[in-house]
């Protein structure tokens, strides 16, 4: 037993000597993990064989070495593909060896790397760890004393008697000394291959890097290191560079310098922007991220460069033209507003007046869609769908807007689709075009009027003409008519029939009377008249027929009303007009009685123009006229009435004696409620009392 311990003492020492061998796996250069654990498996194999070669011999065919300490420690420590290459070697040595222990000296090499390899996924405490090798060496060598009962049953026994004790009792110490051995140059060897390559990554990431970088002394500002690319846009080489101070680069004090250095190195500032000098002596504008590294158990300054000389030239010219565009936007006269999905996000002094907001602010922020208003909601979407969505600009339109008190203005606008603050905008131009609008409509107005005007004067000349034709045959048609009713009995048929003819031909008369004071060929005098008498005259001639409608008249004239210049017949006239006019609209709407079945005379003196004026009001509480016909209704032989009943002259007649007398007369009505006639006379015209007009 004595020998037996003693050999098994001297492998075991081989075993621990051999193991230095395996440093040669690390001096291999190569980075594939697999090629190194094919290495590590053919060295640790080659260990294997040496131990094996010097076993010690129990008897013919049964031999003993440490294969069981060297394959489970770096099945455990390697890995699978080691142990699996140094296994097989060993298995094939093994069966070279021959003799009766072969069978089982292959179940110990197989049996030591499984619990190697199973060791591995074992966790453990830290504080444990030899203890926890410890165990791994009982499990292994247990394990390997079983094997031998694949021996004889006798030999198995003999075997196990011989060397349990020396092996159980060396073989799981070795184990531990082993596993730490191998773990400890394994994390060493590992430790330094980390350090090499943060020393590869260092090159790449700093020397060789296309940004330009350095390290700085922030208590001194010399420069430690710097790479290629600092030194090239520098114009020096790295070595001169690493001789010089930051203030020989950066342009502040060195006062101001120092500061922003203790800034960078106390983590308050990381950004910076200097303006640095080249070799060449050309000033560039740069900026610097800039922060504290610990380097050898300094504290220095790891600075990375860029030059922003062209960004910043780019900037100040965005800012240049940014200044002189909102000075344009500001400075012009039309309206300028930007908005994005919808929302005003500037608006120029002309925007603020025309939409009568206090200041910028008030529309800031606003819906768009609160300028339009209600029924041109809609056109919103298709603003948007041009300009957010296919990009195009939009031309001018009429619009109308709501100013901030709610008043409505007509205005001209085009918008077109920009980026404004990095988002899809549209930017819109308007104009107020309400007075424009509002001229244009007056334009008409005055342009309707001169054309009614000259149709007036159209017709006036026609009628003219045509009532003295009418008038002379007239006149003979009435006198031969009187002979015949004056020789004929007044009780005959034919008398009848004479005095028809009569009547028919004074009623002609009328008409062609009418169409002569029409074209103002009848020449009327003028004088100071009295509007109470013009009124009085005229309801004495009307109010037969309005009591006989079951018409209530109601008059309300102001007293001591003046004299006005005017031709007398003529007013009463148009009063005549207008009373028989309300009468007929009336009887349209109450064909008997109603209690408001009215109409309402009204005259009083207003000041307008700096001029004294009457105003006679003549209303009644009929149908009312359509807008549409407002404005034909004083046009020559236009009438709604039924030709036998009216022949379109009356209203046509009565403006042009007002317009005569340099008067107005105009209309307000509502449909189904009331039609107002209302007549301004001067009371001084300007006429001459002396001369006809």
């Amino acid at each position: 037993m004595e020998d037996s311990f003693i050999h098994l003492v001297y492998n075991a020492a081989l075993l621990l000597s051999l193991s230095v061998v395996y440093e040669l796996s690390y001096l291999i250069p190569t980075k594939n993990k697999t090629i190194n654990s094919v290495i590590s498996g053919i060295i640790i194999g080659a260990i294997g064989l040496a131990i094996m070669s010097l076993p010690f011999q129990l008897m013919n065919g049964v031999v003993f070495d440490t294969r069981s300490i060297l394959l489970s420690v770096t099945a455990y420590v390697f890995g699978w593909l080691p142990s699996a290459i140094a296994g097989i070697i060993l298995i094939v040595y093994r069966l070279t060896m021959g003799g009766s222990g072969a069978t089982a000296g292959i179940a110990v090499i197989l049996i030591s790397v499984s619990i190697g390899l199973l060791w591995g996924k074992i966790p453990y405490k830290k504080n444990m760890k030899l203890l926890y090798f410890y165990t791994m060496g009982i499990a292994v060598h247990t394990s390997m004393l079983l094997c031998m009962f694949l021996l004889p049953y006798e030999t198995a026994v003999f075997v196990i008697q011989s060397i349990a004790y020396s092996v159980m009792l060396l073989y799981p110490a070795a184990s531990v000394i082993l596993t730490l051995l191998l773990t400890r140059q394994k994390e060493r060897n590992e430790t330094l291959l980390k350090i090499a390559e943060t020393k590869e990554q260092y090159q790449n990431f700093f020397i060789n890097n296309h940004a330009m970088m350095m390290l700085v002394d922030p208590s001194n500002g010399k420069i430690v290191e710097v790479n290629q690319a600092a030194a090239f846009f520098y114009g020096y080489d790295v070595d001169t560079l690493r001789t010089m101070s930051m203030d020989q680069i950066n342009v502040l004090s060195k006062e101001e310098l120092f500061q922003k250095m203790q800034s960078a190195k106390n983590k308050q500032i990381r950004y910076f922007e200097f303006r640095h000098k080249k070799a060449d002596g050309e000033i560039a504008d740069v900026e610097v991220y800039s922060g504290p590294i610990r380097l050898n158990g300094n504290t220095l300054l790891y600075s990375i460069i860029h030059d922003i000389t062209d960004r910043l030239k780019a900037r100040r010219e965005l800012m240049e033209s940014e200044k002189k565009f909102r000075m344009l936007i500001e400075q012009a006269p039309e309206a300028i507003y930007i908005h994005s999905d919808g929302i005003i996000l500037f608006a120029n002094p002309a925007a603020v007046r025309m939409l009568g907001a206090e200041n910028e602010h008030q529309l800031i922020g606003m819906p768009a869609e609160k300028l339009f208003i209600s029924k041109k909601v809609d056109n919103l979407e298709e603003y948007r769908e041009k300009l957010y969505r296919q990009n195009e600009p939009i031309s001018f339109r009429t619009e109308q807007l709501l100013r901030i008190d709610g008043n409505a203005i007509d205005v001209e606008m085009s918008a077109i689709p920009i980026n404004y603050q990095d988002q899809p905008s549209a930017i819109v131009f308007a104009r107020d075009i309400s007075e424009k609008i509002k001229m244009e409509k007056s334009q008409k107005e005055l342009e309707a009027q001169l054309r009614n005007q000259q149709k007036l004067e159209a017709i006036g000349t026609l009628a003219g003409g045509v009532a003295h034709e009418i008038n002379n045959p007239l006149s003979g048609i009435m006198n031969y008519a009187q002979l015949i009713y004056d020789e004929l009995p007044t009780d005959a048929s034919s008398s009848v029939y004479a005095s028809e003819i009569i009547h028919e031909t004074e009623r002609i008369s009328e008409i062609v009377r009418s169409l002569l004071q029409f074209s103002r060929q009848e020449k009327q005098s003028h004088s100071y008249a009295s509007i109470y008498d013009i009124i009085n005259h005229t309801i004495l001639l009307i109010q037969t027929i309005i009591k006989k409608d079951q018409i209530e008249l109601i008059l309300d004239i102001e007293e001591n009303l003046p004299m006005i210049k005017c031709r007398s017949q003529q007013i009463q006239q148009v009063l005549m007009n207008l009373l028989t006019n309300a009468r007929d609209a009336l009887n349209e709407k109450y064909p008997g009685y109603d209690e408001n079945k009215l109409i309402l005379l009204s005259c009083r003196q207003l000041e307008k123009d700096g001029r004294r004026w009457l105003r006679i009001i003549v209303e009644d509480r009929g149908n009312g006229i359509p807008l549409e016909l407002r404005e034909k209704i004083f046009e020559p032989f236009f009438s709604t009435k039924p030709k036998e009943l009216g022949t379109g002259l009356g209203l046509s007649i009565s403006f042009g004696i007002v317009q005569d007398h340099h008067g107005q007369i105009t209309i307000e009505s509502e449909l189904g409620k009331y039609t107002r006639f209302i007549v301004d006379l001067p009371v001084d015209n300007g006429w001459n009392l002396d001369e006809k007009k």
